[in-house]
């Protein structure tokens, strides 16, 4: 397997990617979205507005969402590429999105996580518990059934919490790292986190 191209155009580290539409968007401190056509790997538009590097993103079938170091996301519509709305309320950078069947979620700096309506792109819930900076995000399954879907997060706190996504209450919190829980994965009833302290937790 080989590097089949390179694609160049932003001024700062690449942070985030997603794929949407036929479109790879891609986050970078230079504080812009790209996007790039999947087929012929060029750049249609540069996506700008933030003021802070940009972190994360995440994709729903209609918008493409971009979480930032100026603590905002903004909403950018898939098929006109224009930003929608800008999401406000986080009071610190917004380090992680993850989006399910109904919502779409953020986690901040400032030890929350936003839980936002797909359809209204208004905040419904403010989770609240961790001590700490919230750096992961995920949807799967395992609440108070395991058949219910649950939020997933991690934080600097070294905490993996589970939250019910019927009722957004934290149902679980789990103990065990050492050290910050940097990243998670969901498959199959099982969640995967990834943590600085060089191990990673199967719960």
């Amino acid at each position: 397997m080989h590097c089949l191209e390179v694609l160049k155009g932003h001024n700062g580290p690449v942070r985030t990617l997603v794929n949407r539409g036929g479109c790879m968007f891609s986050g970078s401190y230079d504080k812009t979205v790209r996007v790039w056509d999947v087929r012929t790997l060029e750049c249609k538009a540069a996506l700008t507005g933030h003021t802070g590097a940009v972190r994360a993103l995440v994709a729903s079938p209609d918008y493409v969402f971009s979480g930032s170091d100026d603590t905002t996301i903004k909403v950018w519509d898939v098929r006109t590429l224009k930003c929608v709305q800008t999401l406000e309320g986080h009071e610190d950078n917004v380090r992680v999105l993850a989006v399910g069947e109904t919502h779409m979620f953020s986690g901040s700096w400032d030890k929350t996580i936003r839980v936002w309506d797909l359809r209204t792109l208004e905040c419904v819930k403010v989770l609240e518990g961790h001590s700490e900076a919230v750096l992961a995000l995920a949807v799967g399954e395992g609440g108070l059934h395991p058949s219910s879907k649950v939020l997933v997060s991690g934080s600097y706190d070294t905490t993996v919490r589970f939250w019910d996504l019927n009722t957004f209450r934290c149902v679980r919190k789990c103990d065990g790292h050492f050290d910050a829980v940097r990243v998670l994965a969901a498959h199959n009833g099982h969640v995967f986190s990834g943590s600085y302290d060089g191990t990673i937790g199967v719960w």
